[in-house]
């Protein structure tokens, strides 16, 4: 029978509840995140509180930039223990405090009309922190929650469900608010104050499927090892963590930049309806289902430094659909950004978390983990707020390219792509023991995913179970085998390619890192 007692102390027959009760707490926090947050709250601090482009990268800096004070957190841990309490206390205060963006539209703040945007990135960043502090907790706790048999696994089912009950969300949200704005204005408050009320009232909810999940361990203060600054500090002295922190908190600060402010073209420039930019969303949410299951393995096989190279080349090529998208013809180039951003940007976030862990000691993983997103919260903290001040710097810059006219926000996106590629250049110095070349990667992906392959392995399937073998069926395998094998052909004449001008990099590696 599966119970916990009344102190909340884990029980050997509870691990099965617990997961269960974990997929749920994780699928009602998306639905928070998904309904109070991302672009329905760039809308809302756009069309009712009237924000800049600073402002509106300012607010969407703060949830990762908060995760500086995951290093407090880690301290708080190591000093007093209590991880559950820790994670369930600062985990309901985060969803409380939007008790206060609720109100910001009411009489209550009539005579603050110019400020409320402030106050609302007030009362996010108060959000962002409570949740960050939440964070560190939940990731220590739930390490010894799920079996590490089964860790992969479950990970992996939790994090479908939760994008999917998300996909969910967004897509009824956008369709609720395109027709609330169809009925009472783009800037009628209400609409995203039914949104954040929905969100808020997942998110409570969420907390309480937490509140039921016992501790294994139980720890508290006396269990705990007493502080040491020599341990706090380890991940800091060791080389091969800075690089990769060095390279992680380059590359967030890239696409930071202007990530916030695809939203806003899309908003403003494009004037294209919830419902839309919603069916966009929900494009790269099944993008990166669908290639999860594809990049899991491959990293699983060849190691995840040659996935980000591999996904972080193609990832920097995507502004190039912003720029394509214009007033006029701008659904197919950004579902192709949102699908290509969906499947390329979860391989990167997958490698992120995967090398990390990798990289880490299991003793001390915690804080390793902690000044990890420490130093990634700093670097997306300036990265939205250095887009915005691009964006006043070029404001009214407008060049016309045969059929396309680029603007300020255009030139930001190509800037952000072209920084891309040279912060790949950061990985050379981050070892990973056992990763294979990256032409791997692209050889396994292009199987993966090439439909000449596939149509081959059905018909030598089809083949191999015909009972009576036509001759059309004979032609048919030998053609389809002859695609496939001129498809690899073209690959590996391309890769060899690649790979020569790869060679070039690595010199240029040795060069910057080991003279």
């Amino acid at each position: 029978m599966d119970e916990t007692n009344t102190n909340g102390k884990y029980t050997p027959d509870s691990t099965s509840r617990s997961l269960t009760l974990s997929i749920c707490d994780g699928a009602f926090a998306t639905i928070m995140a998904s309904l109070a947050g991302g672009v329905f709250l760039v809308g809302f601090a756009i069309n009712v509180l009237n924000a800049n482009t600073v402002q509106v990268g300012i607010l969407a800096a703060l949830p990762l930039s908060a995760n500086l004070v995951q290093l407090l957190g880690s301290l708080i841990l190591e000093t007093f223990g209590r991880r559950r309490l820790v994670c369930i206390v600062f985990a309901t205060l985060s969803r409380i405090s939007w008790i206060l963006i609720l109100l910001l539209p009411l009489a209550l703040f009539d005579g603050m009309t110019d400020f409320r945007i402030w106050l609302l990135i007030a009362f996010v960043g108060a959000s962002s922190i409570f949740g960050s502090l939440s964070g560190v907790a939940w990731l220590e706790w739930m390490s010894d929650v799920v079996p590490p048999h089964i860790r992969g696994t479950f990970f992996g089912k939790r994090n479908m469900i939760c994008a999917a009950a998300g996909m969910v969300a967004v897509l009824l949200g956008g369709y609720f608010l395109n027709r609330w704005e169809i009925q009472y204005g783009r800037d009628n408050p209400f609409g995203y104050l039914i949104l954040f009320g929905i969100g808020l009232i997942g998110g409570l909810v969420s907390a309480a499927f937490l509140a039921l999940i016992p501790d294994p361990k139980h720890v508290d203060g006396a269990t705990k090892e007493s502080f040491s600054w020599h341990r706090f500090s380890a991940p800091l002295r060791d080389r091969n963590f800075r690089f990769l922190v060095g390279y992680v908190g380059a590359f967030m600060f890239v696409t930071q930049m202007a990530g916030p402010f695809y939203a806003v073209y899309m908003i403003e420039n494009l004037s294209i309806d919830f419902g839309t930019i919603t069916w966009f969303i929900t494009f790269a949410t099944l993008a990166s289902l669908f290639m999860l299951r594809i990049w899991g393995p491959i990293a699983d096989e060849f190691g995840n430094k040659p996935i980000l190279i591999v996904a972080g080349l193609a990832h920097a090529l995507i502004p190039l659909s912003w720029v394509v998208a214009q007033t006029d013809a701008y659904f197919w180039p950004i579902s192709v950004a949102h699908i290509l951003s969906g499947a390329f940007y979860a391989a990167i976030l997958l490698a992120h978390l995967n090398i990390l862990i990798k990289l880490s000691p299991e003793r001390g993983r915690s804080t390793y983990i902690a000044v990890f997103n420490g130093m990634i919260g700093l670097a997306v903290a300036i990265a939205p707020i250095v887009g915005g001040w691009f964006l006043n710097w070029t404001a009214g810059l407008s060049i016309v390219v045969g059929v396309w006219e680029i603007n300020h926000l255009h030139l930001l996106f190509l800037l952000s792509g072209l920084l891309q590629l040279g912060v790949l250049f950061l990985l050379f110095a981050v070892h990973e023991e056992g990763a294979a070349p990256s032409r791997s990667v692209l050889l396994q992906l292009r199987n993966d995913l090439d439909p000449q392959t596939g149509i081959a392995g059905v018909s030598d399937f089809i083949t191999i179970k015909a009972t009576r073998t036509t001759g059309f069926v004979r032609t048919w395998d030998v053609r389809t085998d002859e695609w496939a094998a001129r498809s690899e052909a073209r690959m590996a004449r391309g890769l060899d390619q690649l790979e020569a001008r790869w060679r070039l990099f690595s010199r240029m590696k040795r060069f910057l890192w080991e003279t």
